[in-house]
């Protein structure tokens, strides 16, 4: 037998990718909030379009005026495991946050976001199912289904090779100038390889230190700030303290 190299992403499920966060629909989860829900097995979409006649003159035998309407869903079965990987959503935690919104009389919702070839889901859906299946010593696997339930977080967006935020950091972490004087800030957004670098300088008391938009910062007066940098992708934070002394 050949020793060839095997894609064993298929068969631990690494392939089969849908993502989860918590939260609410008028906040856009942030990059470190999304994890895999499970080892997946198989996922898909239905829009579930209906077409519905509304009055039109249709006197040539056609009727000329229809208005077509959704029902988004998306669906995931993925494997059950004794102990939900670290690095994932998990079922166990999807199955006790379904519960605790049913008791608490709320609806059951998650963010959601579902790479599908050329194009990923986005969105704020209910958790429209939820069932498992399994002997005792089998592989034991379950199914869900997300339905939307606010419309306008609906995304559908092209799937490039988009490398997300994890971090930033500053250097030189403190650092001391004169009143009057100038140094450079240098902000490194990680990984290295992070499609977005760009990001917001900002002070906390300009009256001790201002910081233009490449992060060149100078001192004003006598005392202390911070120099903050925000990402634009994912608003991770990198901060340097400033001491101003007189000039």
């Amino acid at each position: 037998m050949a020793d060839c190299p095997s894609d064993n992403t298929k068969l631990f499920g690494r392939a089969i990718v849908l993502e989860v966060a918590d939260g609410c629909p008028d906040v856009f989860p942030q990059e470190s909030e999304w994890k895999a829900l499970a080892a997946g097995t198989s996922k898909g979409f239905d829009f579930s379009p209906n077409s519905v006649t509304s009055d039109a003159d249709d006197t040539k035998g056609y009727v000329e005026n229809i208005v077509t309407n959704a029902d988004f869903t998306i669906n995931f079965e993925g494997e059950v495991r004794k102990n939900d990987k670290l690095d994932q959503y998990g079922v166990g935690r999807l199955i006790k946050n379904f519960n605790t919104a049913i008791q608490s009389a709320l609806q059951p919702t998650v963010w959601v976001r579902m790479e599908f070839g050329p194009v990923t889901f986005i969105g704020y859906m209910l958790i429209n199912a939820l069932s498992s299946d399994g002997g005792t010593n089998d592989i034991i696997t379950f199914s869900t289904e997300f339905k939307v339930a606010a419309a306008d977080t609906i995304q559908i967006l092209d799937t490039n090779d988009v490398v997300s935020v994890t971090g930033v950091t500053i250097m030189p972490a403190t650092t001391s100038i004169a009143a009057g004087a100038t140094r450079q800030l240098t902000a490194t957004v990680l990984p290295a390889d992070a499609t977005d670098k760009s990001g917001i300088w900002k002070t906390s008391d300009t009256t001790k230190a201002t910081v233009n938009s490449t992060g060149l910062i100078t001192g004003v007066a006598a005392g202390s700030a911070t120099i903050t940098f925000t990402s634009s992708d994912g608003a991770f934070t990198g901060t340097t303290a400033i001491t101003v002394t007189a000039s």
